[in-house]
């Protein structure tokens, strides 16, 4: 089985969290993303007949992000995107929909499940709005050896 989502906004990576007088927490801002993500992808998976699966899976996650208008003339390349190595970090992106999949409550019973991760992080067309795709993709109990 296979899932696809494309959740259709700016891409958002995991935050630090941050310390306080009263101990640790993530930004309101953070969290208000977050459960608008949850929200979106349980609905959004609900809508597709997605059954939660326990069986190991991999996940690809593609995210595209607005570029500087000095990147103009560089990302207009016909047939290809331009990669974007900068911050955030490609790993933050990838913890912050984990973790929202798992929340979500009815995709997955928990990320350890994820066996096999492709997280890639791009500049968008200038035509193009921001967005994160998800592939999810249900594998058999074995893997190949290599």
């Amino acid at each position: 089985m296979r899932l696809e989502i494309t959740i259709p906004a700016k891409p958002h990576a995991q935050p630090r969290i941050k310390v306080g007088k009263w101990g640790a927490y993530y930004p309101k801002e953070h969290l208000q993303i977050l459960n608008e993500t949850i929200a979106y992808l349980k609905d959004t998976s609900a809508i597709m007949r997605w059954e939660k699966t326990e069986a190991p899976v991999k996940i690809t996650i593609i995210s595209v992000c607005k570029a500087p208008s000095r990147l103009k003339k560089q990302v207009i390349i016909a047939g290809k995107r331009l990669f974007k190595p900068t911050k955030p970090d490609i790993d933050n992106y990838a913890k912050f929909i984990l973790d929202a999949i798992t929340k979500a409550g009815n995709i997955w019973k928990d990320d350890n499940q994820v066996v096999e991760l492709v997280q890639r992080k791009f500049y968008a067309q200038p035509t193009e709005e921001p967005y994160t795709n998800i592939v999810i993709e249900i594998l058999d109990k074995y893997g190949e050896i290599s």
